[in-house]
């Protein structure tokens, strides 16, 4: 379980895309890793759902509507300055991301296709602190191993095509 230090708060992760498909099963997969997730599906949706929740990572994509995730980014962070962001897109490319971000703005690049693997060493990267286990047990029964995590993202990923070929 993805713990702040020191506490037993979960690691809150805010997750905004306009593809609710593509949000969901973010969502999904962060839930089975431990994380506390919540989703929306524009930037407005984020500047709202950022007050309430306090994220400590958003993960945007970039071409989300009327505000982009670069303005929601720019303006959560203005709001919650220890928020890390994290930008995934399938159409735009770091140098667009540059291009159009402020230069105090933060943030992380990944391509929206991007191995669920690969994003969740990301997230680990970008928030060491937070997503240290201190659970002796965890560590001692390897429950943070590359094969636990890819077993949890088959499950998951299973089960949202269930759900949506049963829907």
């Amino acid at each position: 379980m993805h713990k702040r230090y020191g506490n037993k708060k979960q690691t809150k992760i805010l997750v905004v895309d306009d593809e609710r498909t593509i949000a969901l099963k973010l969502a999904v997969i962060l839930a089975s890793h431990g994380y506390e997730v919540a989703t929306v599906f524009s930037g407005e949706q984020a500047l709202l759902k950022a007050a309430e929740f306090i994220p400590d990572l958003l993960i945007s994509d970039i071409f989300i509507g009327e505000m982009n995730g670069i303005e929601a980014a720019t303006n959560i962070t203005a709001m919650l300055p220890r928020c890390k962001v994290l930008f995934l897109s399938g159409i735009a490319s770091v140098y667009d991301v540059m291009s159009a971000a402020p230069e105090r703005l933060v943030y992380s690049f990944m391509p929206k296709w991007a191995h669920p693997l690969d994003l969740l060493n990301a997230i680990a990267y970008m928030l060491p602190a937070l997503t240290a286990t201190h659970d002796p047990a965890e560590i001692s029964m390897g429950r943070n191993t590359h094969m636990q995590s890819a077993k949890k993202f088959k499950r998951a990923e299973t089960e949202l095509v269930f759900s949506e070929a049963g829907a």
